[in-house]
């Protein structure tokens, strides 16, 4: 595969579509091999703020997941969010992830301005599924959307975990 189709633009992230395959090819080895995954969904908050401003909180959040995450992770851009895979991460590790992710986003300083800002924050929704657990990938992305609407919700300041908030959602018939 090309390389250059691999990535989302020139930020070093991959695009959704690859994201999907890496994730399919994951989830396949997880079950054949019984590990776990964790898979990170999240979001800006951009309530209120500036284009400018979104614009370079988008590009502070591409350059600290680069510094950021294993070489083995897969942080991809999926519409105006990002999606973070962790093959082999379990819940403590992907915990530390998150908590690092959100600690050092908050801490990052303008490039204009050199400032710290409050107004920087993201929320970030996690699940970790053991391989035998997973049906699909449909389900681990919602999963972890799921989580990140609930952090969006709560206008949280930490990451929500889907499985910290399963036992009280509604499960279909």
């Amino acid at each position: 595969m090309d390389k250059r189709r691999q990535l989302a633009s020139d930020s070093g992230l991959y695009t959704y579509e690859t994201f999907e395959i890496l994730l399919n090819h994951e989830i396949a080895r997880v079950k054949r091999y019984s590990g776990t995954l964790t898979l990170i969904h999240l979001a800006l908050a951009t309530e209120n703020l500036t284009p400018d401003f979104v614009k370079q909180a988008h590009a502070a959040m591409t350059n600290l997941l680069d510094r950021t995450l294993r070489i083995s992770d897969v942080p991809a851009h999926y519409k105006d969010d990002f999606m973070i895979l962790l093959p082999s991460a379990d819940n403590d590790a992907a915990r530390a992830v998150a908590e690092r992710i959100l600690g050092q986003f908050r801490t990052t300083q303008s490039f204009t301005t050199g400032k710290l800002s409050s107004k920087r924050n993201a929320y970030l929704g996690v699940t970790t599924q053991n391989g035998n657990d997973i049906t699909s990938d449909g389900q681990i992305l919602a999963e972890a959307t799921i989580a990140m609407n609930e952090a969006r919700q709560r206008q949280s300041y930490t990451f929500v975990s889907f499985a910290d908030i399963s036992s009280g959602l509604h499960k279909p018939y």
